[in-house]
């Protein structure tokens, strides 16, 4: 089979793989729709460092069945998607308290490292059969192949308790910021702003009514016009998208005091922030990466049921072999795109 791997530094190759070899357990997918991720192109970025070259990636994915392994309920041909991560290793501290969700071991998700599980930017895949979901009917396959990325931010939203009557500022208007803004609203916020550089991606925000108010990244004056915006006292929410060191530490100042801050923006190197900003502020910061399983299943039955839109997001696609070009594209600072999806031929 064809598939991606990153080789070098913003290299990113298409080369020949063994197909994946029916086991009786694992299931075996023709992949159908890939979304492309930012933290693909965070690992394409750094492809010449050691833990990045060698990493084919891929993790939003949607296809069908090619061989249904231990799974009874599924046939061939079946649409499917399947979260991205390992398997519960079944031995760690979580794991024996039967906490599956925060077994460490399923850090090493589908395409995020060299020695992990192989991604879906590829023409086959096999997962683990408890992770494997059917698509329902009438779902599209670009709205399955985001509810991955749909997913954390909504575990972040939730988890924080946002609510009518909160002001929420959002950094970062890429799909994860778009989602976190959309997922404000969704649960009540009275007032959503959103601090970006890229204006198509910030006015996209506006079109679509994720949020109240865009502010310019660039704009020197950016902080005392939040500050003004938040009423003077600072927003109750802030969620950090980006992955960026300055953008994390206008969060904290653009905070209240013990506001709750969630750091969801994925960065492939060190993120630095001035530490008494936080410490003044007394604020609360937590980190949110993935969801639970239960989680997922909510976003995927929300956006199935069209109660939850993420097809205003959907701006393209591209084949395997446009793949590189495509990143370049995602990354340039003229990117007009906020996700798009490789595709594959459906026989």
């Amino acid at each position: 089979m064809k598939g991606a791997i990153i080789t070098d530094l913003k290299k990113l190759e298409i080369q020949e793989f063994p197909d994946p070899k029916p086991d009786g357990k694992n299931v075996i997918m023709k992949v159908q729709t890939c979304g492309i991720c930012g933290s693909d192109i965070h690992m394409w970025e750094l492809g010449d460092k050691p833990g990045y070259k060698g990493i084919r990636p891929g993790h939003e994915h949607v296809g069908i069945v090619v061989d249904p392994g231990s799974r009874t309920d599924l046939k061939v041909g079946d649409r499917i998607t399947s979260l991205p991560v390992s398997a519960p290793c079944g031995k760690c501290t979580a794991c024996m308290e039967h906490r599956y969700d925060d077994c460490m071991n399923r850090i090493k998700g589908v395409g995020n490292f060299a020695d992990g599980p192989a991604g879906t930017y590829a023409e086959y895949f096999f997962t683990a059969p408890n992770l494997v979901r059917k698509v329902p009917d009438g779902m599209l396959n670009e709205e399955a192949a985001m509810v991955e990325p749909c997913a954390t931010p909504y575990s972040a939203v939730k988890d924080m308790n946002i609510r009518r009557g909160d002001k929420v500022l959002v950094f970062g208007g890429g799909i994860i910021g778009s989602f976190a803004a959309q997922w404000s609203k969704y649960f009540g916020a009275d007032y959503v702003g959103m601090v970006e550089v890229n204006e198509f991606r910030g006015k996209k925000n506006l079109e679509v009514g994720n949020i109240d108010e865009l502010f310019d990244g660039k704009d020197p004056e950016l902080l005392q016009k939040l500050i003004k915006a938040s009423g003077g006292k600072g927003f109750d929410y802030v969620l950090e998208c980006t992955g960026q060191s300055q953008p994390l530490n206008t969060a904290i100042l653009a905070s209240k005091m013990y506001a709750r801050i969630a750091i969801i923006g994925v960065s492939a190197q060190p993120i630095l922030f001035n530490n008494i900003y936080a410490l003044f502020k007394r604020a609360r910061l937590q980190a949110y990466l993935c969801y639970t399983d239960a989680e997922f299943d909510e976003v995927m039955n929300l956006i199935a049921t069209k109660k939850f839109d993420v097809m205003r997001y959907y701006s393209g696609d591209c084949k395997l072999e446009e793949i590189e070009d495509c990143f370049k594209y995602l990354h340039s600072p003229e990117c007009q795109k906020v996700k798009i999806m490789l595709q594959f031929p459906r026989d």
